[in-house]
């Protein structure tokens, strides 16, 4: 028995540091659109959103810049299983399916270790983006031409009726010991990007961890 729980102990312990605490915190539209021909990623604003770096001042405009370029190489990974996607260059339009785009809302790194414990292991802070995210579909005519509503309601500033926006914060809690999901005291943001770009993904597919999914085409009684 000490054996067994000896050897389940690394197993918790990693259970204990994979929860990176990412969740949809509100939606606005939700219309049940499923199966897009293609999905084009647009690099998310953040011209707006606080950024705190928690690193040496000259380097956080850097690393504001280049955010949404590495969400948007995240969310084209991990869409890819819905639709074939591609992100979108400065100036390019979609011709067809849907368009992921929104918003940083903030960004915390929580990357520089607030304190120590008496053994030695550093604490850091948590650290925490805020997406607010818009998908629309512009159809078969091309972008800003599709009219949401039905065929008499307005054209949408953006371009195609909104089937899909909602809110996205990915947090990952503070530990000494990282995993796939959490960096430990490592550097977060990266993770924080691709766990809120897989439960994008996630929340677009219909059944996605294949709950309703039978082995045997048979009923057995």
């Amino acid at each position: 028995m000490k054996t067994l729980l000896l050897a389940l102990c690394p197993v918790f312990l990693l259970a204990a540091c994979t929860n990176p605490g990412v969740r949809v915190t509100h939606t606005d539209v939700a219309s049940g659109a499923v199966n897009p021909k293609a999905i084009y990623i647009r690099p998310f604003q953040i011209a707006c959103a606080p950024f705190d770096e928690c690193e040496p001042e000259g380097n956080t405009p850097i690393r504001k810049s280049l955010a949404p370029r590495e969400l948007a190489n995240d969310l084209q990974e991990q869409l890819a299983k819905i639709a074939p996607a591609r992100v979108l260059e400065p100036g390019e339009l979609a011709p067809l399916g849907w368009v992921v785009d929104g918003v940083f809302e903030s960004v915390e790194s929580g990357y520089a270790p607030d304190w120590w414990t008496p053994l030695g292991g550093a604490v850091s802070r948590k650290s925490c983006v805020r997406l607010h995210v818009r998908v629309r579909d512009v159809g078969r005519s091309g972008e800003g031409l599709v009219r949401s509503g039905g065929a008499r309601g307005p054209i949408c500033p953006g371009g195609g009726a909104v089937v899909y926006e909602f809110d996205v914060a990915a947090k990952t809690k503070a530990g000494t010991f990282g995993s796939l999901a959490t960096p430990g005291l490592g550097y977060p943001l990266p993770f924080d990007f691709r766990n809120a770009a897989e439960l994008i993904a996630l929340t677009l597919t219909p059944d996605p961890f294949k709950y309703g999914y039978r082995g045997s085409p048979v009923l057995r009684y």
